[in-house]
């Protein structure tokens, strides 16, 4: 995702402001304290793509969590026949309007 990261130190920030926001419109930019990378500065617009993929990654790692669960009750023979279920549900709801 990230190809390449410019280093610049902090001072640079205060000095060259626009020519870093520039910068950060082709890649992330890393500003360094005392010689040691510190903070990551992203185009807002590659941050929130960022964000949505990472929503995205979450979404379907719930999705693959519950079939990893569903196919071990199958292999697990925690299984109930479709009618049964419904059969259930139905009475549950009857019993909680009583």
């Amino acid at each position: 995702m990230i190809q390449t990261l410019s280093i610049r130190p902090s001072k640079d920030l205060r000095t060259h402001y626009a020519a870093i926001s520039a910068e950060t419109k082709k890649n992330p930019v890393a500003i360094t304290v005392n010689g040691r990378e510190d903070t990551v500065i992203l185009d807002h617009s590659q941050f929130m793509e960022q964000q949505l993929y990472i929503q995205d990654l979450e979404s379907r790692l719930a999705v693959y969590t519950h079939l990893a669960q569903a196919a071990d009750d199958v292999r697990l023979g925690r299984i109930q026949l479709a009618e049964e279920a419904f059969a259930d549900i139905v009475n549950e709801l009857k019993e909680h309007r009583a």
